[in-house]
């Protein structure tokens, strides 16, 4: 049975007086699935009555409502902050599907008899369910014989329904945090992507800052800026704090002036003041593209040492393939793999076998000039110096490539450098 067969149905008494027509079911919790507890009868034009679900009979074989009792006789049922009208909470609204990462549409509303009663089972998505709804469904099965082509419904169980409104009347459906955590960042980001700008909040703030930072990273560029918009400073702050501070920057850069500086104010000072400083580059050069998360050190450790520095910072490091070198005032005077550091002496001064002559671009060098430089000595990044020659930050190969490649191919770079 499906809610369309039954919506605009004439309910009448026992002695066929007519009370109205079908206009809605109310579904209430119940230990396993949601059972329809009362009916919306349309009395008028402008009126309806809500009836509890013993004045009625319900016919499986017809699939006929009426009333059990004379039409003076119903008892009125008093709506709860759980329960669901069915046609108007859960018809054309959207659900996530957990099972193909995306939201979908419900065209219609499952319902089975059992025991008497009538029990909430699952959602029709699917192209059935709307032509069912539009009454087309004998004419689409007899087209169907013919062209060998027939219409499919979707059903999804009830639960496995997450469903995104906020407040529709007496209705608050919320989707499962746990649920959404338990998918990839990416499939989570896809499903964010469908949502409308309330709905995108609501899902960020059940998910946790860590997990939302990453689902955020993965988001498209104007749906990143419609999440931080519409959350609180103080946890905004938090979730960009968990981002590498290019990516936080490349979020702020794209809302209000005033909402920017909000959240920077919100922000851990150190956090803040790295953000900042790459929001003062233009976003399509090598300053604007670079992190400010690597690992420099000092050109007067040694290889022990330097190994020692690196376990300390690691965490705070978006790649460790290269390791750079500066001296007291913070100029770039080096570069050494991973490799020569794990071989070398412990006692080897970094001074003896660091690479002097590094490649590097300057803050102002185009997208461009970087992809070129990283193509050009197959670097997995490259450092980017002031006119001073003082260490600013790196461009790792996966942000150069998002900035040249197109848009729909963005998401196929594997982020194995986060």
């Amino acid at each position: 049975m499906y809610l369309s067969y039954v919506l605009g149905q004439v309910i009448r008494d026992p002695d066929g007086r007519e009370l109205g027509k079908l206009a809605d079911l109310v579904a209430s919790p119940a230990p396993h699935l949601p059972v329809i507890s009362a009916v919306v009868v349309r009395v008028s034009r402008k009126r309806t009555r809500d009836i509890a679900w013993q004045c009625f009979n319900y016919d499986p074989e017809t699939e006929r409502f009426s009333l059990a009792v004379p039409v003076d006789k119903v008892e009125e049922y008093e709506l709860t902050d759980q329960d669901l009208l069915l046609a108007h909470n859960v018809m054309d609204k959207q659900i996530v599907d957990v099972h193909d990462y995306r939201v979908v549409r419900v065209n219609d509303v499952r319902i089975e008899p059992s025991g008497g009663r009538l029990y909430l089972v699952g959602v029709d998505t699917g192209t059935r369910g709307l032509l069912r709804r539009m009454g087309l469904m004998h004419l689409c099965d007899k087209l169907a014989k013919v062209i060998k082509i027939r219409p499919r419904s979707k059903v999804i169980a009830w639960h496995d329904v997450e469903a995104f409104e906020r407040g529709v009347g007496r209705l608050k459906l919320r989707v499962s945090a746990a649920r959404l955590r338990a998918l990839h960042p990416a499939d989570i980001a896809r499903i964010v992507n469908e949502l409308d700008p309330d709905q995108r909040t609501d899902v960020i703030e059940d998910l946790g800052v860590e997990t939302a930072a990453e689902v955020l990273v993965e988001a498209d560029p104007e749906v990143q800026a419609s999440i931080v918009e519409n959350l609180e400073d103080e946890l905004a702050a938090d979730i960009l704090e968990e981002m590498e501070p290019d990516e936080a920057a490349d979020v702020l850069g794209d809302i209000s002036a005033e909402r920017r500086e909000d959240i920077l104010e919100e922000m851990e000072p150190e956090e803040a003041e790295d953000v900042k400083e790459l929001l003062a580059y233009d976003e399509k050069t090598a300053g604007g593209l670079m992190t400010t998360e690597y690992v420099a050190i000092s050109k007067d450790l040694t290889a022990q040492q330097t190994i020692d520095r690196i376990r300390e910072i690691e965490p705070d490091a978006e790649t460790i393939y290269y390791i750079y070198v500066t001296d007291s005032a913070d100029h770039l005077v080096g570069v050494i793999s991973l490799r020569d550091l794990i071989v070398a002496k412990p006692d080897t001064p970094v001074e003896e076998f660091m690479i002097e002559n590094v490649i590097h671009v300057h803050t102002d060098a185009s997208v461009e000039e970087v992809v070129q430089a990283l193509s050009d000595y197959n670097l997995l990044a490259v450092p980017v110096v002031d006119d001073e020659n003082r260490l600013k930050g790196i461009v790792t190969v996966d942000d150069a490539l998002e900035e040249v490649l197109p848009e729909d191919w963005r998401r196929r770079i594997p982020r194995i450098w986060r």
